[in-house]
């Protein structure tokens, strides 16, 4: 089995800030946009868009709950819900776009769950964000 990142993901709003803070002080359209996900006074996890082509208002999205002990209870399906309607509402998206690894069967339902239909699968090479192997391209049009 392989190993999930998000289970070593436990960053403080410091960590995030210091790390992303100068995108969100002057971002560009493909920069990534983080957020934290807060959980009564803790961060829970991160999640995020990048404007992928702005003449189709398409973004796509990412996801993570860094806290094993609360996967399984919607947290990050209410968080994705939330976060696709106000990209639809508010940046008028019309195309939202996700790429979890086939092997992330948690991600792939949280997606699925989320309205997110499944357009393609290929073979993503390995980098900062991603271990490499099938990527499955889904996405959620705007109703």
């Amino acid at each position: 089995m392989r190993e999930v990142r998000a289970e070593k993901f436990k960053p403080t709003l410091e960590q995030i800030q210091k790390n992303h803070w100068p995108v969100w002080q002057n971002p560009r359209p493909k920069d990534f946009h983080m957020f934290v996900i807060c959980l009564g006074d803790s961060t829970i996890g991160e999640i995020g868009y990048r404007c992928e082509d702005p003449d189709e208002h398409t973004f796509s999205v990412d996801i993570k709950i860094g806290e094993t002990s609360l996967w399984g209870r919607g947290l990050g399906t209410e968080a994705m819900q939330l976060f696709v309607n106000c990209l639809f509402d508010r940046l008028h998206a019309q195309h939202v776009t996700a790429e979890p690894g086939d092997w992330n069967k948690r991600s792939l339902r949280l997606f699925e769950k989320c309205g997110f239909k499944e357009i393609k699968r290929e073979e993503v090479p390995a980098n900062a964000v991603f271990d490499g192997g099938i990527g499955v391209m889904m996405q959620r049009e705007k109703k």
